[in-house]
């Protein structure tokens, strides 16, 4: 018996080492059926699996001889270049981008290595690509949270694994986690300092955190390293803008110090920013800090000589340096540039009585015997000061021109032009008391003074008027909407605080917005408030809104109470379980100290099973405006397909969401998104929203779309919906008869 087991094994070895496989491997089997213990023979087996690259059958055989013999040295090195096999296939699968392939060889390897337990010859390193690789396949089939569960793995193996922290990063970027993607970018960047990507992801995490001084930091260093790096300066421009319009804001706010910063930052992603130059100069003009007003709006006439409103403005810092010279100088500039340019004028005619209009005209070369004009009078004081805050008034600087107008009226008090324009200003920066004395002062000075009356005449306007009921209803019109659409980019984004005070502002302004109440009963849901929510959506109905869409939040509203009785239910249950545990634990401790009898027919105790998802699909379609509202999709509209999708289950991961025509089985005409990946599907509801365009020139008919959820990797949807809804063609124009 033994002899011909050898002689199998033997004739196996042969045909093995003249690399006859498929002849080796039925002699090792016939010797391992004589002697299931011949650890030889299991281990060549493996040999000749292994090189036929029969990964799963040689991963049997070795581990059946690791069975045998858990410290057996040729078992041990065969495992481990059984797994070293997957990791080069996994690895040629990802580096051609074939990402399901991947996971599925790499998932292989893990279990695999993970079945043999702490004997595993793989080194830690190996072990730890393995993850690392395993994360980056995820991370190209958009399957984010399975990519931060396998490089979370790898770099608790090596916490130096750069790649593992980048990618890491990324996928938190990738699914809004911002906050957790930070400490993993800056690791990698610490390890490799020059890996562009990491400073990039970093720009995307610290923007999303609204930090863009720190994002702005990361997109710095980005170009340093790679100037033509195409997303880098797409996010410039981008975070570049949001600085600039922040120092609007501020400027408009008078908060001057952050919106120098702003504008600053604006600079430092683009330094040919020419608008944050000359916005930089204004700032501080604005703060009397008149060197540095000089030198941003030089940089801002050299980057464009024809700003002519850079030229004033440079100007106007160079006379409050009291610099009159450089002052004339460069108001003659913006002047070449528009001769007609009031601003300059004005403030060359307050700083220079000599000039004419006519000097900023080729000059007329003088004859060598002309004699030169005698100068003319010097102008009063109060004039000049007058003269100054008309040039300060046309550059909105009302600050300094009110202290002018003032000096004027102070120097000369019947100078009824100062008072009139000193409450013009006034006026306009909203002191409606002291432009009215103003007014009146200079009333007092000429009754007859049609500019005062007329400044009075404005005044009595600006002042608010009593309110009324119907006309307070139409002004507010436009915030209701205002109010309406920043609800709406609320719940896009999953803010459902911020949307429920939005809608409850659009329902103040317009009590009979019926769509503001629905969004303030999606809110409500949303948050948990059902009770709120049911009055929200009830009072929409009340206000003729879309019926089906209170059909759905109604029944969803009625589902979650549902639920949520049932989860109380689950809880008191669980309560009186946990009370049953421990009566039998004591029970068990008794069992212990005085043992009875053995029982008979034991029974195993059931595990309990997991909740399966239970999703339902809810839809309608969402018009533009009311006054587009017919429940049907019209020629040329845009609208959008309002999703309510409901899990009352275990959540589900990776989910692919299509949408496909049924009758007629096209979209002619129809343009829309049909697919989109959701990460995961919680134990809550989820609204989403699917932009829809009719053609103009579609034909009308009844067009039917099956809404389809997808596990990944399946190709039957596991839950779909159909829904079904009317295009309106476009009536065409009667033709005119012709004329005969």
């Amino acid at each position: 018996m033994n002899a011909i087991k050898e002689a199998h094994y033997n004739l196996g070895i042969a045909y093995l080492e003249a690399g006859q496989y498929n002849r080796a491997i039925p002699e090792f089997e016939a010797a391992i059926e004589m002697d299931s213990d011949f650890i030889g023979a299991h281990c060549a087996l493996c040999r000749a699996y292994l090189e036929q690259n029969e990964l799963e059958k040689a991963g049997t055989a070795v581990t059946t001889a690791l069975k045998l013999d858990a410290a057996h040295q040729p078992a041990l090195l065969l495992h481990g270049t059984i797994t070293e096999a997957y990791h080069d296939k996994g690895k040629a699968y990802l580096d051609n981008k074939r990402y399901t392939e991947a996971v599925e060889v790499f998932q292989k390897a893990i279990n695999f290595d993970a079945d043999l337990g702490n004997s595993s010859q793989n080194s830690p390193l190996e072990n730890t690509h393995i993850h690392a690789h395993l994360g980056t396949a995820y991370i190209g089939m958009q399957a984010y949270q399975n990519a931060i569960v396998a490089l979370e793995k790898a770099i608790a193996l090596d916490p130096d694994l750069v790649d593992a922290h980048y990618n890491l990063g990324f996928a938190y970027v990738e699914q809004g986690h911002a906050d957790k993607a930070i400490p993993h970018l800056e690791r990698a960047i610490a390890i490799a300092p020059n890996l562009k990507r990491a400073h990039y992801n970093l720009a995307r995490a610290h923007r999303e955190l609204g930090n863009l001084a720190a994002a702005t930091r990361a997109l710095k260093e980005t170009l340093r390293l790679d100037s033509n790096y195409q997303p880098a300066h797409e996010l410039a421009h981008t975070i570049k803008q949001e600085h600039y319009n922040k120092g609007i804001t501020y400027f408009n706010d008078e908060d001057y110090s952050d919106a120098v910063t702003a504008f600053q930052n604006a600079i430092t992603l683009d330094p040919s920013f020419t608008t944050a130059h000359y916005n930089i100069g204004l700032t501080y003009l604005k703060m009397e800090s008149y060197g540095q007003a000089v030198d941003a709006l030089q940089k801002t006439v050299v980057l464009d000589p024809t700003h002519k409103a850079a030229h004033h403005s440079l100007a106007l810092a160079y006379f409050g340096q009291q610099n009159l010279g450089k002052a004339r100088d460069a108001a003659k500039e913006a002047l070449k540039l528009d001769a007609n340019y009031q601003p300059a004028i004005s403030l060359l005619e307050a700083i220079d009585p000599s000039f004419t209009q006519s000097e900023t005209q080729t000059p007329t070369p003088r004859e060598p015997d002309q004699s030169v004009a005698s100068q003319p009078d010097i102008k009063p004081r109060h004039q000049t000061h007058y003269e100054l805050g008309i040039v300060y008034r046309d550059a909105k600087m009302y600050k300094e021109a009110v202290a002018e107008f003032r000096k004027a009226r102070d120097l000369e008090p019947n100078f009824v032009a100062a008072h009139t324009n000193l409450g013009e200003i006034y006026l306009e920066v909203g002191q409606l008391d002291e432009a009215e004395k103003a007014a009146k002062a200079a009333l007092r000075i000429d009754a007859l003074s049609h500019p005062a009356r007329q400044l009075l005449d404005a005044i009595k306007k600006a002042r608010p008027p009593e309110p009324e009921q119907s006309t307070d209803m139409i002004l507010h019109i436009p915030d209701a909407k205002k109010h309406y659409d920043r609800g709406e980019a609320y719940l896009n984004n999953k803010q459902y605080k911020e949307a429920a005070v939005a809608f409850q502002r659009a329902i103040k302004a317009d009590p009979n917005f019926s769509d503001a109440y629905c969004g303030l009963g999606i809110a409500y849901l949303e948050l948990g408030a059902l009770d709120d929510a049911t009055k929200a959506v009830e009072e929409a109905s009340k206000l003729k809104a879309n019926r089906q869409l209170v059909h759905e939040l109604l029944t969803t509203i009625k589902r979650t109470e549902t639920r949520n009785r049932k989860r109380e239910r689950w809880k008191k249950g669980l309560a009186y379980a946990v009370t049953l545990t421990v009566i039998a634990a004591v029970g068990v401790a008794i069992y212990m100290f005085w043992p009875p009898g053995p029982d008979p027919d034991p029974k195993p105790i059931p595990k309990p099973k997991p909740i399966p998802a239970l999703i339902e699909i809810g839809v309608y379609l969402e018009e533009p405006s009311l006054s587009s509202r017919n429940g049907s999709l019209d020629a040329g509209e845009r609208a959008r397909l309002m999703l309510t999708i409901t899990n009352k289950g275990s959540t589900v991961y990776n989910v692919e969401l299509r949408v496909e025509p049924l009758d007629p089985p096209s979209t002619t005409g129809l343009t829309f998104s049909n697919t989109r990946r959701i990460p995961e599907l919680k134990d809550s509801i989820q609204t989403i929203r699917i932009p829809i365009t009719a053609d103009k020139n579609i034909k009308g008919r009844d067009q039917s779309l099956q809404i389809q959820l997808f596990k990944e990797n399946q190709t039957k949807p596991f839950v779909f919906e159909n829904f079904s809804f009317k295009i309106i063609p476009r009536t065409p124009k009667p033709e005119r008869p012709s004329r005969r």
